[in-house]
């Protein structure tokens, strides 16, 4: 109780900082009143800077948001950043970070290169702010090697991209609706986090020159993904923190005022939040693409196997997506004989952006009926970026070998379709928790059931940390057996290193090796029907999934 009793004291700026004066020159100051102007950090307000999201990385330019963070506005005025700005300073994990701004609800700082991170899995890092009044609580932050964003012309994080146009005559202007840059123009984008470059400069320092990225990045364009060596990808020339990508738009690319662009750093690095540039043939006025909508609806009955049992649940999953061009996915189609494909799942930031005039729209209720019980279940929408969508847990057992109506009359989506799910198809092949994988023999899945033209989907999941490495087969239902064929790589001196696919290191432990077998129809729904506010009509579809977890690796 002592601590809470309001106490005097009198502040003079004698070299001790403290005197007692005279009683009434004094100021009776309570001890909540020093806390308040401590500084405070808001939950989850540390944040790369362009996209305002999580995780923050090495080298890149981030966003502290919190109260009392400085007592007044300050700007560093050039290069080097200066430790300290209105004699508020941060520390990430005890080093002194560079900053750029600061004021009493954010500060801007560069990320000290030095700052740890792991390969696989977040590494977290505290995170104090220093201010005359004292320092803050300690913030823990996630941390990853790379944390790729682009800046939005806008500052929102979202949106247009901050994007230059390198025209054909030598000039460059601004990228925007209205000064579009056309397939096989080359442009600049600009960024923070994108990934670690050959060499860094020193804190609060920049690049006079070129400095490389030390793996290419990848640049996704609505959709179609860049397959060729980048001209640069590296730091900026001259600006802290900043990345650059000057890369050519690929022959072929959609066009639009608002083409979604992405950037993912290397084989294990994160994907950017989507933003967007304005793309047109005749460069110039963009020229936005018809608006085009569809539905997907599916249910799902999923089993997992592990060392703590066996789950079942069955789920409902629908999105009504609509936007310039917007098709229908195109089905999978079944893989050629004995081969299968490996990628390493991608991971995303904490934030995600909506397209512009892009959108998710609402069916209001979905209501599905049984015939076969009589049951019904509903299902209403949730906020989602960009609209809404749908994801509903059924009761236990609502999907089975059956009949179904779906139907939905909400604003401005409407429809009524009925689904008829088949029996599902019975695995033979044990994969209880504990079973052996051997990278050097083939690996067999057989199964009974199913009807020709119907496709088993199967695939090895290997996890490490944040990645998951994914080798994946479609095979119609009706061959009944898959056979994985580990690649091998070396010679009988050095020996031989075998694995399936694309896994992120060997060995594995028990709980990082998963198979995975999906059953769905041939062209992943069951048919369409047409909807009132939908220029293409509702998908609806079924699937029976099975997960086995628990299993090892081998040699």
């Amino acid at each position: 109780m002592l601590n809470n009793i309001p106490r005097t004291y009198c502040l003079s700026n004698d070299e001790q900082g403290m005197k007692v004066l005279p009683w009434l020159l004094c100021v009776l100051i309570s001890p909540g009143a020093f806390a308040q102007i401590l500084p405070q950090i808001d939950p989850g307000g540390l944040v790369n800077a362009a996209s305002y999201a999580q995780p923050i990385s090495p080298g890149a330019i981030v966003s502290i948001f919190g109260r009392n963070l400085a007592s007044t506005q300050a700007t560093a005025q050039n290069a080097p950043l200066p430790p300290s700005l209105a004699g508020t300073s941060v520390t990430i994990n005890g080093t002194v970070a560079p900053l750029f701004y600061v004021s009493p609800t954010q500060i801007n700082l560069q990320v000290p290169w030095s700052t740890q991170w792991f390969t696989f899995s977040y590494t977290p890092a505290s995170v104090v702010v220093t201010t005359p009044a004292g320092s803050s609580t300690p913030v823990q932050v996630a941390v990853y090697g790379s944390s790729p964003s682009f800046f939005s012309q806008d500052g929102s994080g979202c949106g247009q991209a901050a994007v230059l146009n390198l025209n054909p005559d030598g000039s460059v202007s601004v990228n925007s609706p209205s000064n579009s840059a056309a397939p096989g123009d080359y442009i600049s984008l600009y960024g923070t986090g994108i990934g670690l470059p050959m060499k860094s400069p020193a804190d609060g320092t920049f690049s006079a020159g070129l400095a490389p990225l030390q793996s290419q990045p990848g640049i996704d364009f609505g959709g179609n993904p860049v397959n060729v060596l980048l001209p640069y990808a590296g730091l900026a020339p001259s600006l802290v923190g900043v990345d650059q990508i000057n890369v050519q738009i690929p022959e072929g690319t959609p066009e639009g005022c608002a083409v979604p662009v992405s950037v993912r750093y290397g084989q294990f690095g994160f994907v950017s939040p989507t933003m967007s540039i304005s793309i047109h043939s005749g460069r110039g006025q963009c020229v936005d693409r018809p608006t085009q909508s569809f539905g997907s609806v599916t249910l799902t009955k999923t089993v997992t196997s592990g060392t703590a049992g066996v789950t079942n649940a069955d789920t409902l999953s629908a999105n009504f997506p609509s936007g310039p061009g917007v098709r229908v996915p195109e089905p999978p189609a079944p893989s050629q004989p004995g081969s299968y494909s490996g990628q390493i799942a991608a991971e995303t930031m904490s934030r995600s952006c909506a397209v512009n005039g892009s959108s998710q729209l609402s069916a209001g209720t979905l209501t599905v009926l049984a015939s076969s019980s009589g049951q019904a279940t509903v299902a209403q929408p949730i906020p989602a970026t960009g609209g809404v969508e749908y994801q509903e847990s059924l009761p236990d057992g609502f999907i089975a070998p059956s009949r179904y109506t779906v139907l939905a009359s909400g604003n401005p989506v409407q429809f009524h379709g009925t689904l008829t799910i088949p029996p599902s198809i019975q695995i033979l092949t044990s994969l209880t928790p504990g079973t052996q994988v051997s990278v050097s023999h083939n690996f067999v899945i057989d199964w009974t059931g199913g009807t020709a033209g119907e496709l088993v989907k199967v695939s090895f999941v290997a996890s490490k940390g944040l990645f998951s490495s994914v080798s994946s087969a479609y095979i119609d239902a009706s061959a009944g057996s898959f056979t994985f064929s580990p690649f091998c790589t070396g010679s009988p001196k050095s020996g031989f290193i075998c694995v399936f696919g694309v896994l992120l290191s060997y060995p594995m432990s028990a709980d990082d090796l998963s198979v995975e077998v999906e059953v769905l129809p041939s062209s992943g729904y069951s048919g369409t029907v047409s909807a009132e506010g939908l220029t293409q009509g509702v998908q609806l579809s079924w699937m029976y999934r099975y997960i086995f977890n628990g299993l090892t690796f081998a040699p």
